[in-house]
């Protein structure tokens, strides 16, 4: 039988290592690029649908003299399955928290249908919610409006926007700068006080966490 040569096999050159990592940097570089590119686009997302909450909540009360969720003529100045509130000025019940988004959706100020349903439109102090009640965020947590004081250090209560959760701490930071003031804890955009801990450090953003659930409000 043949006896078969030794086979040798030769090293990568300088050349060639230094190719390759520069092949692999490239990559890298438009993985992480492409990132943040998703990542802005979801800040913008985020920043225009608040703003568009806060155009109908505002346009709304210059159209019925009321405030949204809390009209109590919503049955016949709107639609006859709209949700009445009490008229007293706030948004401070289940059933005015739910009566928000039906109410702004009914008059035309928002898209989508709510059902004003004030068992599943969660608490005055938690971001819990459902898709046929309120309106989800860009990474499927929920809107809420509700009079109480869920932002960071503040003691007196105020028509709130909560964010929903869901959202990584980098992109609250990013809605936090191009909102208010890029601090968590001051101005009128804050993180939610039930999120503290968890996605801020010393007073900032904790970005550095990587956090991927975390929740703002924005105060009236």
């Amino acid at each position: 039988m043949k006896k078969h040569k030794d086979l040798k096999f030769q090293g990568f050159t300088l050349i060639e290592t230094a190719l390759v990592l520069v092949i692999i940097g490239l990559i890298l570089g438009g993985i992480f690029k492409g990132q943040a590119l998703i990542d802005s686009a979801r800040v913008r997302s985020m920043a225009n649908e608040v703003s568009g909450i806060r155009t109908a909540w505002y346009s709304f009360q210059d159209r019925y003299r009321s405030i949204p969720g809390d009209f109590s003529n919503s049955r016949t100045q709107i639609d006859d399955a709209a949700e009445p509130g009490n008229g007293n000025g706030r948004v401070d019940d289940a059933s005015e928290r739910a009566g928000v988004w039906q109410q702004l959706s009914l008059a035309g100020f928002i898209s989508g249908d709510f059902d004003g349903a004030r068992h599943t439109s969660g608490t005055a102090t938690d971001v819990a919610c459902s898709a046929a009640t309120c309106p989800r965020n860009p990474f499927n947590g929920f809107y809420k409006i509700s009079y109480s004081a869920q932002a960071a250090d503040v003691s007196s209560p105020a028509h709130e926007i909560f964010t929903g959760n869901n959202i990584p701490v980098n992109i609250l930071s990013q809605l936090d700068t191009q909102l208010d003031d890029g601090n968590p804890n001051s101005g009128r955009f804050r993180v939610h006080r039930s999120y503290v801990t968890a996605c801020t450090r010393d007073g900032q953003w904790d970005v550095a966490t990587g956090h991927i659930d975390c929740a703002g409000v924005l105060r009236d």
